[in-house]
């Protein structure tokens, strides 16, 4: 039997069991038949990934598969989120047709950007910008990008490169922010995410334990051979990846997954259920390997803490809690393993210190090198002398710091851009949930969610570049956060109305006593 089939029959018989389980959850705002509707369109998304050897094939699928989407009652929304990881990132190249070299590369996710949320976005009535939250800045931020990005490049690359960066960023920003209009399509979304991320979990935590990296035959039979996805150790056990090509990347989106998970652990009686689907999270975040998901996953956590009620009380019970586990596993030869390998805490000699110090280096690199042109960056800071001295043993120099990558290529206006947008949705979000009445409880919990997620991306970017599903999904959350936003100001306005109609006590007293 080939590689891809065997691992195609166990991605099926995992995925389906989470399938299986998630209905039990009993989420009140989900009907079964949605689940199943998505479940659908998820299995065939990642059977195509497996069986079609060729990318053009497999385009045309998607394209077919989206197509008939488009012209059925399907909620479009939800299915973007349920099987938006669906299937590994892969890259296509349109030809030229002897006009050009080549017209444009992108993505499966591209295809998914444009046939599924472009039309959703088309659908709902336009307004003015000012009524989108930061859609002005983010329009402001691709100009400049895309400006800076034309020095020293043909016309055409500047061309190419201003198209991918409005699929990439401002197309899926624009319609979440236009989009998602009411509490409801919130919580589908979220739902329809975690069905997406789930199966990926536990899929990451069979890869660990039987060390077979179970997408890598995807690659091959796709892409060809020379593609799978390379074996990464880290101490005696393999780094899960699932269908990502970073172990970095896959930690990541466990992450926004467990932040998803907070807010649905508050529609469901199934208590037991939902720790055991966190457990599957939890353990697929640990077999990454990967650090910096795991401090943001601490961030995110103590962030949902922040932005909730009896913010000390429960801030008592997380740290009393989390000193707790650290004593006990530093008892055990497990914990002092799992010790060892957070930053700070592993010994001077091992490959854990060795990465934090290629961290510091690359940030004494990086001053040096920005003093040069602070305010705009440097087209190719790559190919300077500064950063040839971070070429590692493989042969590239990475750039493990989403900051640093964009402060070096566009300067203080660029990276002054990214940090308006992201910091101003962090924080507003926080300030509207905390505006809102009591009696919007959906609408707090969706916030608080929100805003946890929000700062553990921007924790977890400043340990990795934007490669792979990472800035995806960053610019899908930010997108979320100004539709929660805009959802915020309606409802606080339409309560400050229904305020100012109301008449005081004493008005309404006065009223009933004075005579007829």
């Amino acid at each position: 039997m080939p590689e891809y089939l065997r691992a195609y029959i166990v991605v099926f018989i995992l995925s389906n069991f989470v399938f299986w389980l998630l209905p039990k959850l009993k989420i009140s705002f989900i009907d079964r038949s949605e689940i199943k509707q998505w479940r659908n369109y998820w299995l065939i998304v990642t059977t195509l990934c497996f069986f079609i050897t060729n990318i053009w094939l497999y385009v045309a699928c998607l394209t077919i598969l989206l197509g008939y989407v488009n012209h059925s009652k399907v909620d479009r929304l939800p299915l973007f989120f349920a099987i938006s990881c669906s299937s590994p990132l892969y890259f296509f190249t349109i030809p030229g047709f002897g006009v050009i070299n080549y017209l444009i590369t992108l993505s499966n996710i591209s295809v998914l950007v444009v046939l599924v949320l472009w039309p959703e976005a088309r659908s709902t009535k336009n307004r003015s910008v000012s009524n989108y939250p930061f859609y002005s800045a983010v329009i402001a931020y691709l100009i400049v990008i895309s400006f800076l990005d034309a020095r020293e490049n043909t016309v055409t690359n500047s061309l190419r490169q201003f198209v991918k960066y409005y699929i990439v960023i401002l197309l899926p920003f624009m319609a979440l922010s236009k989009s998602v209009t009411n509490v409801d399509t919130f919580k589908k979304c979220f739902f329809a995410l975690a069905l997406c991320l789930t199966p990926l979990a536990l899929i990451g935590c069979f890869e660990s334990l039987k060390y077979w990296k179970l997408y890598s035959p995807a690659f091959a039979n796709l892409l060809g051979e020379g593609s799978e996805l390379r074996y990464g150790l880290r101490g005696d056990s393999l780094r899960a990846s699932a269908l990502f090509s970073s172990v970095i990347a896959f930690g990541y989106m466990m992450v926004i997954g467990m932040g998803v998970l907070l807010f649905l652990q508050k529609h469901t009686n199934q208590k037991n259920l939902i720790r055991f689907i966190f457990i599957l999270f939890l353990g697929a975040l640990y077999f990454t390997k990967a650090r910096g998901p795991w401090l943001g996953l601490i961030v995110m956590i103590v962030l949902y803490i922040w932005s909730g009620p009896n913010r000390l009380g429960n801030f008592s019970k997380f740290t009393f809690g989390s000193a707790l586990a650290l004593l006990g596993l530093s008892l055990t030869s497990f914990g002092a393993k799992l010790i060892s390998m957070l930053p700070f805490l592993s010994s001077s000699t091992s490959h854990e210190a060795s990465t934090v110090d290629y961290r510091f280096k690359l940030l004494e690199q990086a001053i040096s090198l920005f003093h040069k042109n602070p305010l705009f960056g440097l087209p190719n800071y790559r190919d300077t002398p500064e950063m040839e001295v971070m070429r590692q043993g493989q042969g590239i120099i990475d750039v493990v710091n989403s900051y640093i990558d964009i402060g070096l290529s566009y300067g203080i206006v660029g990276l002054g851009l990214f940090l308006f947008i992201f910091l101003g949705l962090f924080f507003t979000v926080l300030k509207k949930l905390r505006s809102l009445p009591a009696e919007q409880a959906d609408l707090i919990n969706i916030g608080r969610s929100l805003y946890a997620i929000l700062g553990a991306i921007l924790f977890i970017i400043l340990t990795v570049s934007s490669v792979n599903y990472i800035p995806i999904f960053y610019w899908l959350i930010a997108g979320l956060c100004s539709a929660y936003i805009r959802l915020c100001n309606t409802v606080i306005s339409d309560y400050k109305n229904q305020s100012n109609t109301q008449p005081h006590p004493t008005q309404a007293a006065s009223l009933l006593s004075s005579p007829p």
